[in-house]
């Protein structure tokens, strides 16, 4: 009974989201670079270290030689690409390009069941993507190359909650995009189970445990967060993972966005000619943007 009682309270008062991700914050204290010439020309591999002995790593590809005033994107990608990401956009992307690893030095494909096995770790992993992510802005503003005034985050797939909630521990970018994410991750996570988790049933009550614990990410609650800079949202028409309904409540959130929609679906590290695509196209909406002092 006891037991029960205990779980019934921690079920019903959920820690302050916010409060949550402070606590997995300290600013970055050190930046080690080394560079990377057998991933490409320029690409260095970045280790960035906090105040608390924690690190994230990271890979930077510079802007083409003769860019013009480049803008620097600290970029998180989704789960599987990880700094990766750094590596799949076009090598004339006009801007610097900085793609934070996210904090799990484990396998990376796990099915249902792993999953729950690993349950806790995945928690603290998840929990702290927003300070990678933001380690990864501060530390990015921080370095001689990069132009502080022109320093952008985005989120792709899995990588939207985190930087929503990035900006929770930032205030040092100054434009924010968003690649087929969606609000509502209590839905995401129970449209992924239902295909995945036998018996079925068991696909919601996992859903929600999953969304309790991982609740100070939802974009519902940091879209707040954005107010005041510009933000570019692009979904897929036909995204197979992200709900319709998600991603007209993460648009309702942040009602200064410029909202697009691009055919086709949820975006793949393969998908070479749509990413070049939705490459140009951030590119020619961050280079359009009027100088933002700073994030209010």
């Amino acid at each position: 009974m006891l037991v029960a009682t205990l779980a019934a309270w921690w079920w019903t008062h959920p820690p302050d989201p916010i409060a949550t991700l402070r606590a997995c914050w300290a600013p970055p204290v050190r930046v080690e670079r080394l560079p990377a010439p057998e991933l490409g020309t320029g690409i260095e591999r970045w280790r960035i270290f906090d105040a608390r002995g924690d690190s994230v790593s990271a890979l930077w590809r510079p802007a083409p030689t003769g860019a013009s005033e480049p803008w620097t994107v600290v970029l998180l990608g989704g789960f599987h690409t990880g700094d990766r990401a750094a590596l799949v956009l076009p090598e004339d992307e006009p801007a610097n390009v900085l793609a934070v690893d996210w904090p799990w030095s484990e396998e990376r494909s796990l099915s249902s069941w792993e999953i729950m096995a690993h349950l806790r770790k995945i928690q603290a992993a998840a929990l702290r993507s927003p300070a990678a992510l933001a380690l990864g802005v501060e530390a990015a503003r921080s370095q001689p190359d990069v132009d502080s005034t022109r320093l952008a985050v985005f989120g792709v797939s899995l990588g939207v909650p985190p930087a929503l909630a990035a900006l929770r521990l930032t205030r040092a970018p100054r434009a924010l995009a968003l690649i087929d994410g969606a609000a509502g991750l209590q839905d995401l996570f129970d449209a992924e189970l239902r295909t995945a988790v036998r018996p079925r049933a068991l696909a919601a009550p996992i859903a929600a445990l999953a969304y309790r614990l991982v609740r100070p990410l939802e974009p519902a609650l940091n879209a707040d967060a954005a107010a005041g800079l510009p933000v570019l949202m692009i979904n897929a028409a036909d995204d197979e993972l992200m709900p319709h309904a998600g991603v007209q409540r993460l648009r309702a959130g942040i009602p200064q966005a410029t909202y697009e929609t691009r055919p086709g679906k949820h975006i793949r590290p393969s998908a070479r000619a749509e990413i070049a695509a939705l490459t140009a196209r951030a590119a020619s909406w961050l280079n359009g943007l009027r100088p933002v002092a700073s994030h209010p």
